[in-house]
């Protein structure tokens, strides 16, 4: 009787140690194949069967499509250029150009991966197609609650969030990888809690 007790508290602690760190592994965004440009990280095999286990088991638990070897490259990044957490009650500035390819997305999602969609028709997300450029084709757009000319990407609520960089047709997918790449800075300019 004691030796199975023993066995079954065996079993029970491996699955639940086991299960513990798994979750661990998949919630605390294990990349084994990241790609990092400043703040902002990408998976290129993420679309592939190249992907690693927990990358696959990631996307499987937010239910998200990912764009295959050659289709295109997401970039996500949850810090600024100073390593400060991006916060939806806070202004930011991205700067700079955008790496090559046919189209692409900026978007902003809270932890739980929905889009955080601002006041009454505003859209949470900018387009390349309606994107507004300087003559040397870099861009400014704005980040945060309140209004800006120019390009503006309007979040709401407060609390932390992630900006998702979606680039479709582009060379820098699985397929080349993503050296040489560069991508917009992120630079904080003020929150509403400053007084």
């Amino acid at each position: 009787m004691r030796f199975l007790l023993a066995s079954l508290l065996a079993i029970a602690i491996a699955l639940g140690l086991g299960g513990w760190t798994a979750k661990l592994a998949i919630d605390g965004g294990t990349n084994f194949d990241a790609v990092e440009l400043g703040p902002w990280t990408a998976s290129p095999l993420a679309g592939t069967r190249a992907a690693d286990p927990y990358a696959k088991a990631r996307l499987a638990k937010l239910a998200q499509l990912t764009l295959g070897g050659g289709e295109g490259i997401v970039f996500h990044a949850e810090e600024d250029d100073q390593g400060r957490r991006l916060l939806l009650q806070c202004s930011y500035r991205l700067e700079g150009g955008t790496p090559a390819a046919r189209f692409f997305t900026l978007s902003a999602h809270s932890d739980a991966g929905r889009v955080d969609l601002p006041q009454a028709g505003r859209p949470g997300w900018l387009t390349s197609n309606s994107l507004l450029r300087k003559e040397d084709n870099s861009f400014e757009i704005a980040v945060g609650p309140e209004p800006r000319s120019g390009n503006w990407l309007a979040t709401n609520l407060t609390g932390p969030y992630r900006l998702t960089f979606a680039l479709y047709d582009t060379p820098a997918s699985a397929i080349t990888g993503a050296a040489g790449l560069t991508m917009p800075s992120i630079q904080r300019e003020g929150c509403r809690d400053d007084g």
